[in-house]
């Protein structure tokens, strides 16, 4: 997320000094050259980020060089963000802003004339300088960690599949194996000159593609129907050459060495499939990209009738890019408890004889199993984990572990996950980890989530407002293509309407935001704030699960001074002193959602807004649904120059919106009764 960060300030940057300039409303006397200074800091971070995203997984310390960074850009981030405001206020006064400009008055005159905007200008200032300081030492710092510039980045070292694979081991595919083992046997009369069929496999990692791949390729039909058969593992790193070369050595030409040429290689090919007719499996493939695919689909063309291609990768547009039709694309479904069930004991029980322990221990690893999640890579490692515990009680420990908690998880079963995360556009990962704010098997609504990433500034455009929108729809988009998204129901445009994201896929975003995402639930056993942890107190977003007791609310908003998110769910009445008390302290909120569920039983109900709510100058998103006791909003509402997004949807009594509610300049939607939007 330091990446995204970063590039956010740079272009925020650029962006303010411009409108500075043009309006010549500068900062205190000095303060240019700090800008410059931070610029140039920001910068030359910005080009080792890669680098240190990935050396945090194996040194703790590039690990908390980074949550420094990521604390000091937040600070910077709301810094640019009070002065934008502060500028768009001035644009407001138009009057006043002519007068000042006519003059051009030196900051510490127009103090007489404008003393409010001269005292706010300082503050800004001051806080500019008092991040540049930490800034400075935060860039000296990176040298000593020997980060490197990268034009790309490097993905965590992924394993070389192999066709070998024990099939005593698998479960749960039989079905889906048959029916693209039909496929490739399939009658080959009419292809003429189609080209090779592809079929693909798609499915998250974990899923058991590569797998379903191996049973199918060792199955004796299939070897006793081709000529040859071939495995190529294509991983993360394409290289044309090699994957012809690897080919080449399928189909018996050892010897490739005088062919020095990708064109010589792909001659050879094109002259042996023409007589062969052959299988070849693609696994793991990354790569969308036409222009590194099209010398090796051309030469497909003069294959032997009734060749077949069998494809696994984790994307939609690889499937499409080698030729798939629809009914050629396989989505691996997850498998059902009782399959992870049978998965994980034959791993925990590997070469155990005693029946007795393994009944006793059955109950418990059946609620384990049911963790999984239909994951076969997280039977098999729950199942290795549990192979060298032989008591009821650790099994029991590890059944009512979080499982984004555990070593092995974060050994195995996140590894594949992260190699889909570095494959992410670095713009588009920030979108992923903010929906550990959510809780699992939350329903996503497309329109919902990217009001929430505008909300944040993640959605970065120069363009249109409505263009920022459209990125939004494009970035969930990616997400749900690339298996980190699932369950789908869409309309008849083909347009996702909602859906949900796989447990597994929550616990790896949860392990990767846990210092900056909080979801915490407040039953009253005992007090809980932020304060209550030093990690907790570096959480920029918070999820509160609250029973009924109000006062729970109000002592589980200490040490909020940092939050820029804030969801709830819960039914307890929040009063106005509690408000005010949130108000005061949390004044960089950008994101406040009292209705996260979309459901009254577990929406906050909010009686009354305080007039304190205008100096939240950051906030964006306020959501205020099922608040069937409010009765209006105060006037200062309509001091949140940066509001885009007001759901007052299900608040009966309010009769009246405020009188100045046209001073909201950057208002996008805002939502009533019923299920209106008004643009």
């Amino acid at each position: 997320m330091a990446e995204a960060l970063v590039a956010a300030i740079l272009q925020q940057l650029a962006t303010l000094t411009a409108q500075s300039a043009s309006r010549q409303l500068r900062l205190v006397r000095g303060v240019e050259a700090e800008i410059e200074n931070l610029e140039s800091n920001f910068k030359a971070i910005q080009c080792v980020l890669e680098d240190a995203e990935e050396k945090q997984l194996v040194n703790k310390s590039v690990g908390l060089w980074l949550e420094r960074l990521k604390q000091v850009s937040y600070d910077m981030e709301d810094v640019l963000d009070e002065w934008q405001t502060f500028l768009q206020k001035l644009a407001t006064k138009s009057d006043e802003v002519e007068v000042f400009i006519k003059k051009k008055v030196c900051p510490f005159i127009s103090c007489f004339q404008f003393p409010h905007q001269v005292v706010r200008r300082h503050d800004i200032a001051v806080k500019i300088i008092e991040i540049n300081g930490e800034l400075d030492k935060i860039a000296r710092e990176k040298e000593r960690y020997q980060l490197a510039t990268r034009s790309e980045m490097k993905q965590p070292r992924r394993l070389e599949s192999t066709s070998f694979v024990d099939v005593s081991k698998l479960h749960g595919r039989d079905a889906v194996k048959h029916k693209i083992i039909s496929m490739l046997l399939g009658d080959n009369s009419g292809e003429g000159n189609i080209g090779i069929q592809t079929i693909s496999i798609i499915g998250m990692g974990g899923i058991g593609k590569t797998a379903l791949a191996q049973m199918i390729y060792n199955d004796h039909k299939v070897r006793a129907h081709f000529n040859k058969v071939i495995w190529v593992c294509v991983s993360d790193f394409f290289d044309q050459n090699k994957i012809a070369r690897a080919i080449l050595g399928g189909l018996d030409i050892q010897d490739s060495t005088n062919l020095q040429t990708l064109q010589n290689v792909l001659d050879k090919i094109c002259e042996k499939i023409q007589t062969t007719r052959f299988l070849l499996v693609l696994d793991d493939v990354w790569t969308d990209h036409d222009e590194d695919w099209e010398p090796l689909r051309a030469t497909f063309q003069h294959g032997m009738p009734g060749s077949r291609i069998l494809v696994t990768t984790r994307k939609e547009s690889v499937a499409t890019g080698l030729g798939s039709s629809r009914s050629q694309v396989f989505h691996l479904n997850h498998l059902s408890d009782e399959v992870c069930w049978l998965i994980l004991n034959q791993m925990a029980f590997v070469g155990e004889d005693d029946d007795e322990l393994r009944k006793s221990l059955e109950d418990v690893g059946r609620e384990i199993a049911k963790k999984c999640k239909g994951l076969p890579l997280a039977a098999k490692t729950l199942g290795g984990l549990l192979r060298e515990k032989k008591n009821r009680n650790e099994w029991q420990n590890i059944l009512n572990s979080e499982l984004w908690k555990l070593n092995v998880a974060k050994e195995y079963i996140f590894t594949p996950l992260l190699l889909s995360y570095y494959d992410l556009p670095s713009e588009i990962r920030p979108c992923l980890l903010y929906c550990a704010l959510f809780p699992k098997d939350y329903t996503f609504v497309p329109n919902e989530i990217i009001k929430h990433w505008l909300a944040h500034g993640y959605l970065h455009s120069s363009h249109s407002r409505m263009e920022e929108e459209e990125i939004g729809e494009e970035y969930f988009n990616y997400l749900a293509s690339r298996c980190f998204l699932q369950d789908f129901v869409k309309g008849q445009d083909g347009k996702i309407w909602r859906c949900k994201m796989h447990d597994m896929v929550h616990d790896f975003v949860q392990h990767l935001t846990k210092n900056e995402i909080v979801a915490m639930a407040v039953d009253g056993s005992e007090n809980w704030s932020l304060e209550s942890s030093s990690s907790y107190r570096r959480a920029h977003h918070l999820r509160l699960m609250i029973g009924k007791d109000y006062q729970l609310f109000h002592e589980s908003i200490n040490g909020t001074e940092k939050l820029r998110s804030l969801v709830t769910m819960g039914s307890c009445d929040v009063g106005k002193d509690a408000w005010q008390v949130l108000f005061k302290r949390a004044k960089y909120l950008r994101l406040l959602d009292f209705a996260l569920l979309r459901d009254h039983r577990y929406s906050m109900k909010v009686k009354e807004i305080p007039n304190e709510i205008g100096k939240l100058i950051h906030l964006r998103y306020l959501d205020l649904s099922y608040s069937e006791d409010l009765r209006h909003l105060p006037e200062e509402v309509c001091e949140l120059k940066n509001l885009q997004y007001l759901n007052l949807n299900n608040c009966g009594r309010i009769v009246k919106l405020p009188d100045g509610i046209g001073k909201l300049m950057n208002l996008r939607c805002l939502r009533t009764s019923g299920y209106q939007w008004l643009q």
